[in-house]
């Protein structure tokens, strides 16, 4: 048998878990700053595995240090039934709806003791050996399930992706946890798959890897050492690039890591995870499909607070004087090939010019953020206290403006319904997502009819994805007007 990384520790004395968090954090954004550059060049050949097989001393585990309280609160484990402390059986536990089954793609599951067996390509869930089965599931329509599934047939049980695309539930097999030819991972795992962050950097940040965080914060659960599975391919883009620089190491202090390639590097046929987390993938933008809940504020809020101080700044920063920044959104991997912007401002030009004049003690920047680096842009928002953007992907930036600051985000005319919003109204793109940055202000600068948009080609016409905002200049100034005011004191 073979027991690589690390034996887990109790988080113990509450009281001084928060000191230590943030000695921590600061150390690993200073080692992070100093090693990006080696992981930068080669992004998706890591040394992890080969730090777990060095770890690796015939059946014995060879522990390595980490602190303590980066991992669960202690469990009641009392000793009644006299097992072999040497056969395990899987167990879990969920946040969700545990009284519908059918409610898999918002539940959010911890799984101990799964195996994924190489030979059948699944993941083998034991019952405990010996023992008549216990319910897996109380549904309220269907009663007792005894298998991840109804009437017998499987069914999922969670999803890997937002939206539902790559449904999971373990098989349970009537074979007990092996005892031979396999490897016993001992760290905290979690396997996702990306839906859109190749190529969109606000459905990359909030959704696929700030539902990891989110994932962490709801089931408490405190570990720099987490390792992150690509269930699907790793793609070499410019994004994947940036997130595996600055994004990923504010999660945990290992490089993610492609599923496949992973458990093919163990020479055995069962890979076990002792501590498996899946599901808890959030949708942040559709607002039909987005759950309202108390909560998510604190989670939003988390996740950035962890990618701004990885990037070594302090996220309660207030600047001390007034910056504009005016978005210049001059590059989309959407363009279409005779359209002369996508979603941009229409009359860019215009507005600098009124802003520079009407707020000639105010420092005004625009800024093409797709030339600017991560940590670079994160920098220039902390300084900005009024954003002016339109929506997309490019207005995703908003969480990480400092307290206090004010975002003046362009709506779109909908001609299209869609996402709960109907034909004539002024559509907020990213609003059930921004609705929940309350350290922010939002200025939402409505669309009212033709008279506000252009149309980025000839035979456009839906605005959502196809037209660019005219800013009317009597109507930026009352929004302008307004954040300044209420930054005044």
């Amino acid at each position: 048998m073979d027991e690589p990384l690390i034996k887990q520790g109790s988080n113990y004395k509450l009281q001084l878990r928060y000191k230590k968090e943030i000695f921590l954090v600061i150390i690993s954004a200073t080692i992070g700053a100093a090693v990006s550059p080696l992981f930068f060049k080669t992004p998706f050949k890591s040394n992890l595995t080969c730090s777990y097989k060095s770890s690796m001393i015939n059946d014995n585990i060879k522990t390595m240090s980490f602190s303590k309280e980066h991992i669960f609160y202690n469990e009641i484990a009392i000793s009644y039934l006299q097992q072999n402390r040497n056969q395990y059986f899987s167990k879990f536990t969920c946040t969700g709806d545990e009284n519908d089954y059918g409610a898999w793609k918002e539940r959010l599951c911890v799984f101990y003791n799964v195996c994924y067996n190489k030979d059948d390509n699944r993941f083998d869930y034991f019952r405990l050996p010996h023992s008549t089965p216990k319910p897996l599931f109380y549904d309220s329509s269907e009663g007792m399930l005894f298998q991840f599934g109804i009437n017998g047939k499987p069914s999922p049980f969670v999803t890997l992706t937002v939206g539902g695309d790559t449904p999971w539930s373990p098989y349970i097999t009537d074979e007990t946890y092996p005892t031979k030819n396999f490897t016993k991972l001992k760290q905290i795992h979690s396997l996702i798959e990306t839906r859109f962050a190749f190529d969109n950097i606000g459905h990359g940040l909030w959704e696929d890897f700030g539902s990891i965080s989110y994932s962490m914060d709801r089931l408490n659960i405190k570990d720099r050492k987490l390792i992150i599975m690509h269930y699907n391919k790793i793609d070499n883009t410019s994004l994947f690039r940036t997130y595996y620089k600055y994004v990923i190491p504010a999660l945990t202090e290992n490089p993610i890591v492609q599923f496949e390639t992973y458990v093919k590097s163990f020479k055995t046929n069962y890979v076990c995870f002792d501590t498996l987390v899946l599901g808890g993938q959030m949708h942040v933008f559709p607002k039909p499909e987005m759950k309202e809940y108390h909560g998510r504020e604190i989670i939003y809020y988390n996740w950035r607070s962890k990618m701004i101080q990885y990037n070594g700044f302090d996220p309660n920063f207030v600047p001390k004087r007034h910056h504009i920044t005016i978005t210049n959104k001059s590059d989309s991997i959407t363009n279409n090939s005779g359209a002369k912007r996508h979603r941009g401002i229409a009359n860019l030009e215009e507005v600098e010019k009124f802003v520079r004049d009407t707020y000639p003690k105010i420092s005004t920047e625009v800024i093409e953020w797709h030339t600017v680096e991560f940590n670079h842009q994160i920098e220039k928002l902390l300084n900005t206290t009024i954003l002016i953007t339109p929506c997309g992907g490019v207005s995703m930036i908003i969480p990480l403006l400092p307290h206090g600051a004010h975002a003046i985000v362009m709506d779109y005319y909908v001609t299209k319904s869609i996402h709960g919003y109907v034909y004539g109204e002024s559509a907020s793109m990213e609003g059930a997502f921004l609705n929940h940055i309350p350290h922010v202000r939002k200025q939402y600068y409505q669309i009212y009819g033709p008279q506000d948009y252009e149309f980025d080609y000839p035979e456009a016409s839906d605005t959502r994805e196809a037209a660019s905002i005219i800013i009317n200049m009597p109507r930026l100034q009352l929004l302008i007007d307004k954040a300044i005011e209420e930054m005044e004191f």
